[in-house]
């Protein structure tokens, strides 16, 4: 791991903002990490803070006032050398985070993101642009949190994937464990909402989207060429609880020839078929081991805070 001195950048500091920060602070000397440090933070709320301490989240329940400051001039004057972005999620134009990610990477600066709108629809230039650059472009938090998901592949080398397949929203699985015990799609629905697993418009997560969009993010991790765009895509809407007691999944798929998501009757022998609640699962088909599989929670503050962590490992185990 280099000794040299690391800066980190974060961009939001919002749910996943700070649940890396408390977990960076928490594991950084277990980690080997003395010398990396989080010397700035923007956010649309917070403003711009520099040099925080590791009590900043309570200090802002104060209600302390930090300068605003753009963003892009914020990563254009910054001495950071990683970038973690972590906004809100935009699945049409990627933006703003596709434009805070370009930015950092044409400046040389690594970049961690779990924000899946850039990793989607703009992964094939942002990773060209980094391999010009010669810094990382990574987003294992857009993919099941922190639960090993495609960088399993990490401890198989050489391993050829046949396909992948999986349940990757905790939402809508939710809702399909609910009706599976009798509650209609609308009750589920409104049940998933008051627990805070699905948001006020749930049309990301009950329209396949979101699973869409990590699917479409380990083929391009894989190699494969399929767009967001290419994905057929059917959500949950019209499952009844029928076909919820019957095994019914929402399942992401992709190979080298297709790739979807939709509502899939999986026998009751298939492993996925007992993953129940806001649990992900995965399964890695491969020519050396077979089926691999992983299974853990797909979402969450400190959840994804780790895979964040994850990353930043990467970066500095490669630095």
């Amino acid at each position: 791991m280099s000794s040299e001195q690391s800066r980190i950048l974060i961009i939001g500091f919002g749910t996943v903002g700070q649940g890396f920060f408390e977990l960076f602070a928490r594991k950084r000397k277990a980690l080997g990490l003395d010398n990396v440090s989080i010397s700035e933070i923007v956010d649309m709320k917070y403003g711009h803070i520099t040099n925080p301490t590791d009590d900043l989240i309570n200090q802002l329940k104060a209600g302390p006032t930090f300068p605003k400051k753009d963003v892009m001039t914020v990563i254009k004057e910054s001495d950071a050398n990683i970038v973690c972005e972590f906004t809100w999620l935009n699945l049409k134009t990627a933006e703003p985070a596709y434009s805070h990610i370009r930015e950092s990477l044409e400046m040389g600066k690594h970049v961690i993101t779990t924000n899946k709108g850039p990793s989607a629809l703009k992964y094939r230039e942002l990773m060209d642009l980094a391999n010009r650059k010669k810094v990382k472009f990574l987003m294992k938090g857009t993919v099941m949190a922190g639960t090993p998901s495609y960088n399993l592949l990490d401890l198989l080398p050489g391993a050829e994937v046949k396909s992948v397949r999986g349940i990757m929203n905790g939402t809508t699985n939710y809702i399909l464990t609910s009706m599976e015990q009798g509650k209609n799609f609308d009750v589920a629905l409104k049940e998933a909402q008051d627990l805070g697993y699905a948001e006020a418009d749930p049309t990301n997560d009950v329209d396949g989207l979101d699973a869409a969009s990590k699917i479409t993010i380990i083929s391009h991790i894989l190699g494969w060429k399929h767009e967001f765009s290419d994905v057929n895509i059917e959500g949950i809407r019209k499952v009844t609880p029928e076909q919820a007691r019957d095994k019914t999944k929402l399942i992401a798929y992709a190979d080298k020839s297709k790739i979807y998501v939709r509502p899939t009757k999986l026998s009751k022998d298939d492993i996925l078929s007992g993953v129940t609640g806001v649990t992900n699962a995965i399964e890695i088909d491969t020519d050396t081991m077979g089926k691999v599989y992983s299974m853990g929670p797909g979402a969450g503050r400190t959840q994804t805070a780790q895979a964040a962590i994850t990353d930043l490992m990467t970066i500095m185990k490669n630095s």
